[in-house]
């Protein structure tokens, strides 16, 4: 006797989840695959890195901050394990750079003493979002039920040119006019020293446990 009940059929959608290690530190992420050519990432990327370099003459302690977000489209135009990625990357980066000069330094196009500057304080912001493509190999969704992946893939992360600012603390001439004219023209110089970096190198490689995750409908 028909009943007019639909029986439930069970559907499965695979997601993974993984780490990683590279160029934008330590990662971890998850991932499904919407079809066996497209699949989505996403994950949160730690990563701080001191920073000991000599920019314009005057040599600088500091920290340089990648830590970001990222979401990002894999395609397999093979059907293989090889894939081509596009995404980017979110969040505040950037560079912070202090130096607190211990002999006369040329600042601008002036010299002074170390009292009349003080500690020389830079920061090189980058853009929030940085667009990223890159190509790798994936074996996560390549096996035929749950178990262990690799993952390795190489890249750029289009940063776009840093915005520089900077100011000095603590000197004599903190507050004086020329002085601060010359550390606009110092700001300028080191903006200049770093222009060229608008792209920065992705390489990561990790492993992934894929699982699988039931829908009923």
């Amino acid at each position: 006797v028909g009943s007019g009940v639909g029986a439930q059929a069970a559907t499965a959608q695979q997601i993974a989840v993984g780490g990683s290690i590279g160029t934008t530190g330590g990662s971890i992420e998850a991932q499904t695959q919407i079809t066996p050519i497209i699949q989505l990432r996403g994950g949160y990327n730690y990563f701080e890195y001191g920073v000991d370099d000599t920019y314009d003459d005057i040599a600088y302690d500091g920290d340089l901050d990648l830590t970001t977000w990222g979401a990002f489209v894999d395609f397999r135009p093979v059907a293989n394990s090889f894939i081509d990625s596009a995404g980017a990357y979110f969040g505040d980066k950037g560079l912070k750079l202090a130096a607190t000069p211990t002999q006369n330094v040329e600042i601008g196009n002036q010299t002074f003493t170390p009292s009349q500057v003080g500690t020389l304080n830079a920061e090189a912001s980058l853009e929030d979002t940085a667009p990223f493509l890159g190509i790798g190999w994936d074996t996560t969704f390549q096996g035929s039920g749950p178990g262990m992946g690799f993952k390795f893939i190489v890249g750029a992360m289009f940063t776009g040119s840093p915005d520089v600012s900077m100011t000095a603390t603590g000197g004599t001439l903190s507050n004086d006019a020329n002085f601060q004219n010359q550390l606009a023209i110092e700001e300028q110089n080191l903006q200049d020293d770093i222009n060229d970096y608008e792209i920065y190198p992705v390489v990561q490689a990790g492993l992934t446990w894929n699982g699988v995750v039931w829908a009923f409908t």
